[in-house]
């Protein structure tokens, strides 16, 4: 239990086919991959597709990190397929799992990666996990500064103008009003104009991960590996970092001292800190109301409200509310 509520099991958040329901094409193309049908299948508990993903081992060859997806979650098909694109451009010195083979059987998407040696976050995160995981995130960062032309050439999202403004739309009647923490209350317009900034916040020719959670790391015995490269964006590392430092805020560590000490925080004010804050509460605590049920896991609604309720916390710290 957390100043916000029970935090989310990181490690059991899926709801995942097995993989005897994937269709024999495909377990026929795993299985070649492997070097022989799987004698030891572990589904990952972690995520919020409902993608197949699970640790493979045949008794002929290493084990592998296998996901795949097929016509019947085609979002999460293209996520996988895009996933591999970018995880086959990334620089060799990123601290990621290797992409060891990307195909299709029967409309699906299967891909295969390095079955890195270690095991999910765990809440409440503990300091020394934390100084990993930053300390991975900073060799991230500097290995996608500047952008790898290959990267680039795989696909790197931008971010659309004018999102990221749920405190806007609320002041101006545009959008219903969505709980709040206390230290929020009756601050609406005051949010409002702390978000106020954000395109220009956001405006950059760097890459980053955009999705940096902490069930996005894997942790070893003392480095750590971020996974899921799906839809890197042209984004300031930075805002990777403060949605990194939202589960150590609610553990309690010193979430401000700890992004002020982070290379990424280089060239970073205040109050554009307060802006991404501000901007990432609203997105979290507003929710995701048009979530696909039968694509996502229903735990992603735990994490967003958790996540939320402490980048509100960390905010209304700076602010002294």
């Amino acid at each position: 239990m957390t100043r916000f509520g029970t935090p989310p099991p990181l490690d059991a958040t899926a709801v995942r086919p097995d993989y005897a329901d994937l269709p024999d094409p495909v377990r026929r193309l795993i299985a070649r991959e492997l070097g022989g049908e799987p004698d030891a299948v572990r589904i990952a508990g972690g995520g919020y597709t409902r993608g197949f993903a699970a640790r493979l081992r045949s008794g002929s060859g290493p084990e592998r990190f296998v996901k795949a997806a097929g016509p019947e979650t085609p979002l999460v098909r293209d996520m996988y397929r895009q996933e591999a694109r970018i995880a086959a451009a990334l620089p060799p010195e990123l601290p990621a799992p290797r992409l060891l083979f990307a195909d299709e059987a029967a409309g699906w998407s299967v891909a295969g990666f390095e079955a890195v040696q270690g095991n999910p976050v765990t809440l409440p995160i503990r300091p020394t996990t934390v100084t990993t995981l930053l300390t991975t995130w900073a060799e991230a960062a500097e290995a996608l500064d500047p952008p790898p032309e290959a990267l680039v050439a795989a696909g790197i999202r931008s971010q659309p103008p004018g999102g990221m403004k749920e405190f806007t739309a609320v002041a101006a009647g545009e959008e219903p009003p969505f709980a709040l923490p206390p230290r929020l209350h009756g601050r609406i317009d005051e949010l409002a104009a702390l978000e106020a900034p954000i395109d220009a916040v956001l405006r950059t020719d760097r890459v980053s991960h955009a999705d940096l959670r902490v069930d996005n790391f894997v942790c070893g015995a003392d480095r750590a590996w971020i996974c899921d490269w799906a839809e890197p964006a042209y984004l300031p590392p930075w805002i990777d970092t403060v949605v990194l430092l939202l589960a150590a805020h609610a553990d309690g560590h010193d979430a401000d001292a700890l992004f002020w000490g982070h290379p990424t925080a280089a060239g970073v004010s205040g109050e554009e800190l307060d802006t991404a804050l501000t901007a990432v509460t609203g997105g979290l605590l507003r929710g995701w109301d048009e979530r696909p049920e039968n694509l996502i896991s229903a735990a992603i609604d735990d994490l967003m409200r958790w996540s939320g309720l402490a980048a509100a916390d960390w905010l209304a710290d700076r602010r002294h509310w």
